[in-house]
């Protein structure tokens, strides 16, 4: 009888463990802009998309400055102030698990807005664009050399992307008018656990003060949102679904059953050596 009640026993562990995995596999597979029909035409969709607005210099951003005149010696000098500078952002490969720190050129501007340049000296920059910065650059070498042609872009232009991502971390762009999907894309895209729907933006200025906001990546409505475009700094989290998170218990549960089915074949053969 009590060897009959262990085997009975042993049996419905298994049934449970069957039936746990079986449940754990749900996957939900979901779509961004939902709301958009078939019939639509992509020139309806991009009317709808904000002009980009240029990023605006800050403390601690790095530009990178360059001039050139018809002197190459004096080019040398105007460009020696481009020094490496660690971005805090990492590169690493989609072909293995190693990364480094990203190391970029560049002047850097100081707490009180400035950078300095070779025969020019102190420059303010904080407030202005990059454009704004290669004007008046180009302005001041003009005093000293003719026709000068100047050059000024962030390379410190870094985006961190967390949560429900295929490859999370902080990403530099070339580029100063950078998406939202372009910084999940370099990040491998959302995955099927990550709620598309309510993913979370967060976006400091100078002063200290943030400003949280939520996308919902199902709808058009995110491409007339202001923070379509990324400022330098920005960070995303996609949160994860609430399939996520059962699916997590429901790892957990397996990891039980697991145990306990273990435990209950060593219960029988014990009880089968003792028969």
């Amino acid at each position: 009888m009590f060897q009959t009640a262990l085997r009975n026993y042993a049996y419905f562990l298994a049934l449970l463990l069957v039936i746990t995995n079986l449940t754990s596999c749900k996957v939900e597979r979901t779509a961004y802009f939902q709301d958009v029909p078939d019939s639509v035409t992509t020139k309806k969709i991009l009317q709808t998309i904000p002009p980009a607005q240029s990023a605006i210099v800050r403390s601690d951003d790095v530009l990178n400055i360059t001039i050139q005149t018809l002197d190459p010696n004096a080019n040398n000098i105007l460009n020696q102030g481009n020094l490496p500078v660690n971005s805090g952002a990492v590169t690493n490969s989609n072909n293995s698990n190693t990364s480094t720190q990203a190391v970029i050129a560049g002047y850097l501007v100081n707490k009180d807005g400035y950078v300095h340049l070779p025969y020019v000296g102190d420059v303010l920059v904080k407030g202005l664009t990059t454009d704004q910065v290669k004007e008046l650059v180009s302005q001041k070498v003009s005093v000293y050399f003719k026709d000068p042609v100047v050059n000024v872009r962030f390379t410190n232009f870094k985006i961190t992307v967390i949560g429900e991502v295929r490859n999370p971390s902080t990403f530099l762009f070339p580029n100063e008018n950078p998406t939202v999907f372009d910084a999940l894309g370099l990040a491998g895209d959302i995955t099927i656990y990550g709620r598309r729907d309510n993913v979370m933006l967060i976006r400091s200025d100078d002063d200290g003060k943030r400003d949280i906001v939520r996308l919902n990546l199902d709808s058009t409505s995110a491409l007339t949102s202001p923070y379509f475009y990324l400022k330098p700094n920005d960070v995303l989290y996609v949160e994860p679904t609430e399939d996520r998170v059962a699916s997590e218990s429901a790892y957990r549960t397996k990891d039980i059953a697991i145990i306990a089915s273990a435990l209950s074949l060593m219960i029988v053969i014990v009880a089968r050596i003792i028969q």
